[in-house]
Protein backbone atom coordinates (compact mmCIF):
# COMPACT_ATOMS: atom_id res chain seq x y z
CA UNK A 1 0.00 0.00 0.00
CA UNK A 2 1.34 3.41 -0.57
CA UNK A 3 2.24 5.93 1.74
CA UNK A 4 0.68 9.46 1.21
CA UNK A 5 2.75 11.86 1.66
CA UNK A 6 2.90 13.76 4.96
CA UNK A 7 2.42 17.74 6.38
CA UNK A 8 5.63 18.65 7.25
CA UNK A 9 6.47 20.30 10.72
CA UNK A 10 8.88 21.29 13.21
CA UNK A 11 8.10 22.60 16.76
CA UNK A 12 10.90 23.28 19.24
CA UNK A 13 11.05 24.78 23.23
CA UNK A 14 13.52 26.87 24.78
CA UNK A 15 12.89 24.99 28.10
CA UNK A 16 10.43 26.01 31.00
CA UNK A 17 10.97 27.56 34.25
CA UNK A 18 11.26 30.66 35.72
CA UNK A 19 9.89 33.93 33.55
CA UNK A 20 13.67 35.15 33.07
CA UNK A 21 14.89 38.26 33.21
CA UNK A 22 12.56 40.40 30.56
CA UNK A 23 15.75 42.00 28.83
CA UNK A 24 16.46 38.76 27.37
CA UNK A 25 12.87 37.76 25.97
CA UNK A 26 13.73 39.24 22.54
CA UNK A 27 17.12 38.01 22.42
CA UNK A 28 15.83 34.50 23.23
CA UNK A 29 12.62 34.55 20.76
CA UNK A 30 15.43 35.46 17.91
CA UNK A 31 17.12 32.99 18.28
CA UNK A 32 14.15 30.43 18.67
CA UNK A 33 13.47 31.44 15.11
CA UNK A 34 17.00 31.63 13.54
CA UNK A 35 16.79 27.69 14.73
CA UNK A 36 13.46 27.11 13.60
CA UNK A 37 14.13 28.79 10.48
CA UNK A 38 17.31 26.32 9.57
CA UNK A 39 14.78 23.47 10.60
CA UNK A 40 12.22 24.64 8.47
CA UNK A 41 14.09 25.22 5.47
CA UNK A 42 15.09 21.46 5.81
CA UNK A 43 11.98 19.76 5.65
CA UNK A 44 10.80 22.42 2.84
CA UNK A 45 13.61 21.32 1.17
CA UNK A 46 12.17 17.21 1.30
CA UNK A 47 14.92 17.04 3.86
CA UNK A 48 14.34 14.42 6.85
CA UNK A 49 12.51 14.92 10.27
CA UNK A 50 16.12 13.81 11.85
CA UNK A 51 17.84 16.35 9.85
CA UNK A 52 15.46 18.81 10.66
CA UNK A 53 15.42 18.42 14.60
CA UNK A 54 19.39 18.13 15.06
CA UNK A 55 19.96 21.24 13.06
CA UNK A 56 17.22 23.07 15.05
CA UNK A 57 18.49 21.83 18.55
CA UNK A 58 22.62 22.29 17.43
CA UNK A 59 21.55 26.06 16.55
CA UNK A 60 19.76 26.40 20.18
CA UNK A 61 23.15 24.43 21.63
CA UNK A 62 25.43 27.67 20.15
CA UNK A 63 23.19 30.48 21.77
CA UNK A 64 24.87 31.47 25.33
CA UNK A 65 21.19 32.08 26.59
CA UNK A 66 20.10 28.70 26.31
CA UNK A 67 20.91 25.96 28.82
CA UNK A 68 22.20 23.37 26.57
CA UNK A 69 25.35 23.28 24.77
CA UNK A 70 27.92 26.40 24.89
CA UNK A 71 25.43 28.23 27.40
CA UNK A 72 25.15 25.62 29.93
CA UNK A 73 25.03 26.04 33.41
CA UNK A 74 27.38 24.82 35.64
CA UNK A 75 27.09 21.50 38.12
CA UNK A 76 28.23 22.27 42.21
CA UNK A 77 31.88 21.79 41.01
CA UNK A 78 31.55 24.84 38.57
CA UNK A 79 31.99 22.44 35.37
CA UNK A 80 29.60 21.84 32.49
CA UNK A 81 28.29 18.39 31.99
CA UNK A 82 25.55 18.13 29.37
CA UNK A 83 22.83 15.43 28.59
CA UNK A 84 21.19 14.87 24.67
CA UNK A 85 19.15 12.65 22.60
CA UNK A 86 17.64 12.10 19.70
CA UNK A 87 15.13 9.59 18.36
CA UNK A 88 13.84 8.64 14.84
CA UNK A 89 10.48 6.45 13.94
CA UNK A 90 11.14 5.94 10.22
CA UNK A 91 8.74 4.31 7.40
CA UNK A 92 9.59 1.12 6.72
CA UNK A 93 8.13 0.18 2.54
CA UNK A 94 9.78 -3.68 3.14
CA UNK A 95 9.47 -5.04 6.39
CA UNK A 96 11.73 -7.60 6.02
CA UNK A 97 14.25 -4.91 5.69
CA UNK A 98 13.96 -3.61 9.18
CA UNK A 99 16.89 -3.46 11.26
CA UNK A 100 18.05 -5.70 13.77
CA UNK A 101 16.35 -5.40 17.35
CA UNK A 102 19.54 -3.71 18.47
CA UNK A 103 18.39 -0.43 16.53
CA UNK A 104 15.05 -0.53 15.86
CA UNK A 105 12.07 -2.67 16.11
CA UNK A 106 8.33 -2.17 14.34
CA UNK A 107 5.52 -0.35 15.20
CA UNK A 108 2.16 0.25 15.00
CA UNK A 109 -1.37 0.29 16.10
CA UNK A 110 -3.73 -1.38 13.75
CA UNK A 111 -6.87 1.07 12.72
CA UNK A 112 -4.52 3.88 13.31
CA UNK A 113 -3.77 6.31 10.42
CA UNK A 114 -0.18 5.60 10.71
CA UNK A 115 -0.28 1.66 10.95
CA UNK A 116 3.06 1.05 8.82
CA UNK A 117 5.90 -0.32 9.65
CA UNK A 118 8.50 1.77 10.92
CA UNK A 119 11.87 1.32 12.44
CA UNK A 120 12.87 3.02 15.60
CA UNK A 121 16.29 4.40 16.59
CA UNK A 122 17.92 6.37 19.55
CA UNK A 123 21.36 7.64 20.57
CA UNK A 124 21.96 9.51 23.64
CA UNK A 125 24.76 11.11 25.87
CA UNK A 126 25.36 12.12 29.63
CA UNK A 127 27.46 13.94 31.42
CA UNK A 128 29.67 14.97 28.30
CA UNK A 129 31.80 18.58 29.15
CA UNK A 130 34.15 18.38 25.67
CA UNK A 131 31.77 18.61 22.81
CA UNK A 132 30.06 21.53 21.29
CA UNK A 133 27.16 20.01 20.12
CA UNK A 134 25.72 16.95 22.07
CA UNK A 135 23.20 16.42 20.11
CA UNK A 136 25.35 15.77 17.03
CA UNK A 137 27.33 13.36 19.21
CA UNK A 138 24.10 11.91 20.04
CA UNK A 139 22.94 10.80 16.16
CA UNK A 140 26.70 9.49 16.24
CA UNK A 141 25.67 7.29 18.55
CA UNK A 142 22.82 6.21 16.80
CA UNK A 143 24.31 6.02 13.38
CA UNK A 144 27.65 4.85 14.23
CA UNK A 145 27.74 2.49 17.16
CA UNK A 146 25.77 -0.37 18.58
CA UNK A 147 24.57 1.37 21.77
CA UNK A 148 22.20 3.64 22.47
CA UNK A 149 23.12 5.65 25.18
CA UNK A 150 27.08 6.82 26.28
CA UNK A 151 28.45 8.64 28.66
CA UNK A 152 31.67 10.83 30.03
CA UNK A 153 35.04 9.71 29.00
CA UNK A 154 33.77 7.45 27.05
CA UNK A 155 31.21 8.77 24.93
CA UNK A 156 34.14 11.60 24.60
CA UNK A 157 36.27 9.50 23.22
CA UNK A 158 33.66 8.06 20.50
CA UNK A 159 33.19 11.56 19.60
CA UNK A 160 37.26 11.60 18.36
CA UNK A 161 36.80 8.38 16.81
CA UNK A 162 33.79 9.75 14.88
CA UNK A 163 35.20 13.11 13.71
CA UNK A 164 33.52 14.92 15.67
CA UNK A 165 35.70 17.88 17.35
CA UNK A 166 36.80 17.94 21.67
CA UNK A 167 36.94 21.04 23.19
CA UNK A 168 38.69 22.42 26.22
CA UNK A 169 36.33 22.04 29.30
CA UNK A 170 37.12 25.59 29.71
CA UNK A 171 35.77 26.45 26.50
CA UNK A 172 31.94 25.62 27.34
CA UNK A 173 31.88 27.39 30.03
CA UNK A 174 30.57 31.37 29.47
CA UNK A 175 31.24 34.33 31.73
CA UNK A 176 26.97 34.29 31.97
CA UNK A 177 26.78 30.82 33.49
CA UNK A 178 30.41 31.66 35.81
CA UNK A 179 28.71 34.26 37.36
CA UNK A 180 25.12 32.22 37.97
CA UNK A 181 27.34 29.84 39.71
CA UNK A 182 28.66 32.26 41.81
CA UNK A 183 25.66 34.21 43.25
CA UNK A 184 24.25 30.75 44.10
CA UNK A 185 27.49 29.41 45.62
CA UNK A 186 26.83 32.78 47.78
CA UNK A 187 23.49 32.39 48.31
CA UNK A 188 23.60 28.66 49.79
CA UNK A 189 26.87 28.12 50.75
CA UNK A 190 27.27 24.72 50.60
CA UNK A 191 25.28 22.79 47.45
CA UNK A 192 23.04 20.23 48.75
CA UNK A 193 21.13 17.53 46.24
CA UNK A 194 17.83 19.00 47.30
CA UNK A 195 18.46 22.46 46.80
CA UNK A 196 20.07 21.74 43.68
CA UNK A 197 16.45 20.06 42.83
CA UNK A 198 14.62 22.84 44.00
CA UNK A 199 17.09 25.39 41.67
CA UNK A 200 16.09 23.44 38.45
CA UNK A 201 13.45 25.41 37.23
CA UNK A 202 15.55 28.09 35.26
CA UNK A 203 15.36 28.32 31.58
CA UNK A 204 17.18 26.76 29.01
CA UNK A 205 16.82 22.94 28.26
CA UNK A 206 15.99 23.11 24.32
CA UNK A 207 14.14 20.04 22.38
CA UNK A 208 12.20 20.09 19.40
CA UNK A 209 10.24 17.52 17.51
CA UNK A 210 9.20 16.97 13.53
CA UNK A 211 7.53 14.75 11.11
CA UNK A 212 8.99 15.16 7.17
CA UNK A 213 6.85 14.46 4.08
CA UNK A 214 7.81 10.73 3.48
CA UNK A 215 6.41 10.14 6.99
CA UNK A 216 9.90 10.24 9.37
CA UNK A 217 8.95 11.36 12.85
CA UNK A 218 11.97 12.86 15.09
CA UNK A 219 12.56 14.04 18.30
CA UNK A 220 15.56 15.68 19.96
CA UNK A 221 16.64 17.03 23.56
CA UNK A 222 19.68 19.08 24.61
CA UNK A 223 20.04 20.32 28.17
CA UNK A 224 23.52 21.34 30.62
CA UNK A 225 21.01 19.97 33.36
CA UNK A 226 19.50 21.42 36.77
CA UNK A 227 21.88 24.61 38.03
CA UNK A 228 24.37 23.08 40.54
CA UNK A 229 23.54 19.83 40.34
CA UNK A 230 25.63 17.45 41.96
CA UNK A 231 28.83 16.02 40.23
CA UNK A 232 28.29 13.03 38.00
CA UNK A 233 23.96 13.63 38.09
CA UNK A 234 22.37 12.49 34.53
CA UNK A 235 18.97 13.82 33.79
CA UNK A 236 15.49 13.17 31.86
CA UNK A 237 17.38 14.50 28.55
CA UNK A 238 19.41 11.73 27.74
CA UNK A 239 16.94 9.37 28.50
CA UNK A 240 15.07 7.56 26.01
CA UNK A 241 11.49 7.75 26.94
CA UNK A 242 12.02 10.45 30.04
CA UNK A 243 12.72 13.80 28.00
CA UNK A 244 12.63 12.34 24.30
CA UNK A 245 10.22 9.60 22.24
CA UNK A 246 9.24 8.95 18.71
CA UNK A 247 7.55 6.23 17.22
CA UNK A 248 5.09 6.05 14.80
CA UNK A 249 2.38 7.44 16.30
CA UNK A 250 4.52 11.26 16.54
CA UNK A 251 7.17 12.34 19.00
CA UNK A 252 7.97 14.11 22.32
CA UNK A 253 10.15 16.57 23.79
CA UNK A 254 10.42 17.44 27.50
CA UNK A 255 11.44 20.29 29.71
CA UNK A 256 11.66 20.78 33.87
CA UNK A 257 12.40 18.84 36.76
CA UNK A 258 14.45 15.96 34.90
CA UNK A 259 13.71 13.49 37.86
CA UNK A 260 9.63 14.25 37.75
CA UNK A 261 10.13 13.30 33.72
CA UNK A 262 11.86 10.24 34.26
CA UNK A 263 9.72 8.63 37.09
CA UNK A 264 6.35 9.08 34.60
CA UNK A 265 8.38 8.26 31.48
CA UNK A 266 7.09 11.54 30.83
CA UNK A 267 7.69 11.34 26.87
CA UNK A 268 6.88 7.73 25.85
CA UNK A 269 3.35 8.43 28.01
CA UNK A 270 2.55 11.51 25.94
CA UNK A 271 3.72 9.70 22.81
CA UNK A 272 1.21 6.54 22.99
CA UNK A 273 -1.51 8.14 24.35
CA UNK A 274 -1.79 9.74 20.28
CA UNK A 275 -2.75 6.62 19.60
CA UNK A 276 -6.35 7.21 21.17
CA UNK A 277 -6.15 10.79 21.01
CA UNK A 278 -5.04 14.43 19.10
CA UNK A 279 -1.87 16.69 20.64
CA UNK A 280 -3.05 19.12 22.33
CA UNK A 281 -5.24 17.46 25.09
CA UNK A 282 -3.01 14.53 25.45
CA UNK A 283 0.20 16.94 25.85
CA UNK A 284 -2.00 18.64 29.01
CA UNK A 285 -3.41 15.46 29.79
CA UNK A 286 0.45 14.27 30.45
CA UNK A 287 1.56 17.20 32.52
CA UNK A 288 -1.71 17.12 34.67
CA UNK A 289 -0.78 13.29 35.17
CA UNK A 290 3.04 14.06 35.94
CA UNK A 291 1.73 16.77 38.42
CA UNK A 292 -0.62 13.81 40.23
CA UNK A 293 1.87 11.56 40.50
CA UNK A 294 5.14 14.19 41.27
CA UNK A 295 3.55 17.30 42.03
CA UNK A 296 6.66 18.90 40.08
CA UNK A 297 7.12 21.39 36.87
CA UNK A 298 7.35 20.58 33.32
CA UNK A 299 6.67 21.03 29.79
CA UNK A 300 6.18 18.70 26.72
CA UNK A 301 5.99 19.43 22.71
CA UNK A 302 4.28 16.92 21.01
CA UNK A 303 3.78 16.31 17.47
CA UNK A 304 1.84 13.48 15.52
CA UNK A 305 2.53 11.72 12.44
CA UNK A 306 -0.27 13.76 10.36
CA UNK A 307 1.57 17.16 11.64
CA UNK A 308 -0.49 18.37 13.92
CA UNK A 309 1.15 19.89 17.43
CA UNK A 310 0.41 20.28 20.86
CA UNK A 311 2.41 21.34 23.94
CA UNK A 312 1.43 22.35 27.18
CA UNK A 313 3.44 23.21 30.63
CA UNK A 314 2.98 24.27 34.30
CA UNK A 315 5.83 26.35 35.25
CA UNK A 316 5.95 30.27 34.87
CA UNK A 317 7.18 30.65 31.38
CA UNK A 318 7.67 28.34 28.68
CA UNK A 319 9.30 29.48 25.10
CA UNK A 320 8.42 27.47 21.41
CA UNK A 321 8.19 28.00 18.14
CA UNK A 322 7.02 26.19 15.67
CA UNK A 323 6.61 25.62 11.97
CA UNK A 324 4.03 24.00 9.64
CA UNK A 325 3.18 24.96 5.60
CA UNK A 326 -0.18 26.55 6.69
CA UNK A 327 0.80 28.74 9.55
CA UNK A 328 4.50 29.46 8.32
CA UNK A 329 6.87 30.25 11.65
CA UNK A 330 5.48 31.22 14.68
CA UNK A 331 7.10 32.02 18.07
CA UNK A 332 4.55 31.86 21.32
CA UNK A 333 5.40 32.80 25.34
CA UNK A 334 3.18 29.94 26.81
CA UNK A 335 0.60 30.59 29.27
CA UNK A 336 0.67 27.49 32.18
CA UNK A 337 -2.06 25.13 32.21
CA UNK A 338 -4.55 25.47 34.80
CA UNK A 339 -3.49 22.81 37.68
CA UNK A 340 -6.67 23.12 39.67
CA UNK A 341 -8.13 19.42 40.53
CA UNK A 342 -9.83 17.64 37.07
CA UNK A 343 -13.15 16.99 36.04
Amino acid sequence: MARARNRPALVAHGGAGSAGPGAERAERRGAMMAAMRLGARILRANGSALEAVVATVAALEDHPLFNAGYGSLLNSEGNVEMDASVMFAEPVADPAALRPASRGKRSGHAGHPNAFDYSVSAGAVAAVSRVRNPIVLARAVMERSPHILMAGAGAENFARKAGIRLVRPEEMVTERARERWRARKQESGMFEAEGAVRAAMGHGTVGAVAVDEHGGIAAATSTGGVPGKLFGRVGDSALIGAGTFAHAFGAASATGQGEAIILTALCREAVLALADGSPRPVAREAILEMIDATGAEAGIILIDGRGRIGYAHNTASMQVARYDPAGGLRHLWLEPIATGRRR
